[in-house]
């Protein structure tokens, strides 16, 4: 069944995450009506559960349990009485639809997972988790198409926003990260028949304190796969530890062999127009695959700053001739180049 899931939220007081001392029964959708056959629509099921809960003077829990559940458009209109917290709530197998207007607190692992998705748009969202918490992604993207994340506040443990394997024509604007681990394409190659990346548009984006800016990354392994025509354009980073990146040698916990080579094909990148400040010497990696070289990255107006105490600011480059246009500050693959020319 083709499905148009369109959910705008009015009341600031809604939290997709777990609201300490909430103390009211919690209202399961299917007490309203809702059943969970893939097929029927649970629209006014979930209204009238958030009706009851909006009007609960207490913290109260709507919960959509495990299962297929079929929803065409559901307005969930505010102000409340005290804060309402919806459990078990992902996007999975949706097309034409819009998710706006949602702010979600402390998640224990994924906020958002957008999977199997056509035409999805995502936008005034505000995420929030320490970051110090593991594996938070703010918005996972997988094997889905025409997705546009814009308009957003994500801070979280790991990467604001990622984007696995199948992600196609994806666009991310107007997007403020931090804490967290960026914007990351991958990780891919861990995974036997992963599907390509291909069209991802990452533009007027603003990191602060994250680990890494923006990332491209892969594993050293026999799997393959691809990521290209993906490109990051006008990008703020302030005091970002490695604001620019390409890993192909990603491997987190010692979970791989460094030795074997990625086999993911990565091709038709492009940084342009990145400024800010890095809070490590090393501003730009862009390390990739001997068996596979990185094809067509072009860098294009890069401004970026050290001021520590860990000498001058660098650059690292492996198996990738990239393409210049404008000023690069750092210089990007210097070394490389003079090796060249000698």
């Amino acid at each position: 069944m083709s499905t148009t899931f369109c959910i705008t939220l009015f009341s600031s007081w809604l939290l997709l995450a777990s609201i300490v001392g909430a103390q009211s029964r919690p209202l399961d959708v299917r007490s309203f009506g809702a059943k969970g056959d893939g097929v029927s629509d649970i629209s006014q099921a979930l209204l009238s559960a958030w009706k009851a809960a909006c009007n609960s003077p207490k913290p109260s829990t709507i919960v959509i349990p495990r299962g297929t559940f079929g929803l065409l458009q559901a307005t969930l209109e505010g102000p409340c009485k005290a804060p309402i917290e919806l459990q078990n709530f992902s996007f999975n197998f949706l097309n034409n639809s819009i998710i706006s207007g949602i702010a979600s607190l402390n998640s224990k692992l994924f906020h958002m997972n957008i999977l199997g998705c056509n035409n999805v748009t995502l936008s005034r969202l505000t995420i929030t988790a320490p970051g110090t918490s593991l594996n938070t992604d703010g918005i996972h993207v997988g094997r889905s198409s025409g997705v546009n994340i814009t308009d957003s506040t994500i801070g979280t443990g790991d990467d604001c926003v990622s984007l696995g394997d199948g992600s196609k024509q994806v666009s991310i604007t107007n997007v403020v990260c931090g804490p967290g681990h960026g914007i990351s394409i991958g990780s891919l190659g861990r995974y036997k028949n992963e599907e390509p990346v291909v069209g991802v548009f990452v533009r007027n984006c603003t990191l602060i304190n994250t680990l890494t800016g923006v990332r491209v990354k892969s594993w050293p392994s026999a799997t393959t796969g691809a990521a290209t025509d993906v490109h990051f354009d006008d990008i703020t980073m302030r005091n970002v530890t490695s604001p620019i990146v390409i890993d192909q040698e990603y491997c987190p916990n010692n979970q791989c062999t460094l030795g074997a080579p990625s086999r993911v094909k990565i091709s038709k990148v492009s940084f342009n127009n990145i400024r800010g400040t890095s809070a490590s010497a090393l501003a730009v990696k862009l390390v990739c695959s001997k068996t596979f070289p990185c094809e067509g990255v072009e860098i294009g107006d890069i401004d970026l700053a050290y001021h520590g105490s860990l000498g001058n600011i660098t650059t690292n480059c492996a198996n990738v001739q990239p393409t210049f246009m404008g000023r690069q500050n750092p210089p990007i693959c210097a070394k490389n180049n003079a090796a060249q020319s000698s």
